[in-house]
């Protein structure tokens, strides 16, 4: 019974990260505005901290979009070489970084 437990701890632990090609419809950054919906739309309902890449192309439309890191409650620590592994692999010219309160409270 202890050896199941174990089990169940190691599932709920483990963080998947996945491609999915094909799931972005060429969506055009024109603002912040716009860069925060599409975050929103990613990260909007997660019960931890994640920072997400956006990479753009020449036109600031986004090419990939990658779940950097998963931190804990109200932290999340990344590299940058994470950040930019994620821009040179995917060919772009420019990224948006940005990273979700899973409390809803924007204050520090």
């Amino acid at each position: 019974m202890a050896e199941q437990k174990l089990e169940m701890v190691q599932e709920i632990v483990r963080i998947k990260q996945v491609v999915t090609e094909g799931e972005i419809a060429r969506k055009v950054i024109t603002s912040p505005d716009v860069a925060a919906a599409i975050a929103t739309e990613y990260i909007g309902d997660e019960d931890r901290e994640v920072f997400l890449v956006m990479v753009l192309n020449t036109k600031n439309e986004v090419n990939a979009v990658h779940r950097c890191h998963v931190g804990s409650i109200n932290a999340s620590i990344v590299h940058p070489r994470e950040v930019f592994k994620a821009a040179i692999l995917n060919n772009g010219t420019s990224i948006v970084v940005a990273h979700n309160h899973p409390s809803y409270n924007p204050e520090p």
